[in-house]
């Protein structure tokens, strides 16, 4: 659970573009069809259907089911690694919550003083058309917190900044003082 020091206050909530679930989705969908089309192209249709009960009936069965279940963990996998990975960025600091699998997270903050550059990535023909690319933050100790597939990437990158100004002129101020 994330909670919020006094005061802060969130500014936008970042998840990945639609597009990054989408190709994950095409290869899904190309292996759920596939046992369809070897069926097809296998050329006798009724082969299946001559194979007894007692032979290999239930060993077919068996394996079809085992391939269906492994498609579905994996397709349940790829979907809760694409909602699960957010960033947050709020104005006094920037985390990032990352899902790697079904029960491993990383959860990473990076104060807003500390921010140095950001630099926008954008490649590729749909991440141009789309407007997404990848959104690279860097500190002044050269470590680098990278936001993959982004949307509204100019918003982030105006807010992060303004916001890394305005810590990094208040914390000088408290240091005068």
């Amino acid at each position: 659970m994330l909670t919020l020091e006094p005061n802060e206050q969130i500014l936008m909530v970042i998840r990945r573009h639609w597009y990054a679930l989408f190709r994950h989705a095409a290869v899904i969908t190309t292996l759920a069809v596939l046992p369809a089309i070897f069926y097809i192209l296998n050329g006798e249709a009724d082969t299946l259907s001559r194979i007894s009960d007692r032979d290999l009936g239930p060993a077919i069965n068996f394996f079809f089911s085992l391939y269906a279940l492994g498609l579905t963990l994996y397709a349940f996998t790829v979907w809760a690694d694409y909602y699960l990975d957010v960033w947050i960025i709020t104005n006094r600091r920037l985390i990032d919550v990352e899902q790697h699998g079904l029960f491993s997270r990383t959860i990473s903050e990076l104060p807003m003083e500390k921010i140095q550059n950001v630099t926008l990535e954008i490649h590729g023909l749909m991440a141009t058309i789309l407007h997404f690319g990848n959104l690279k933050v860097e500190t002044a100790s050269r470590s680098t917190f990278v936001i993959r597939d982004a949307p509204h990437m100019y918003k982030a990158k105006g807010l992060i900044l303004k916001y890394a100004h305005q810590s990094s002129e208040q914390a000088e101020l408290r240091t005068r003082s």
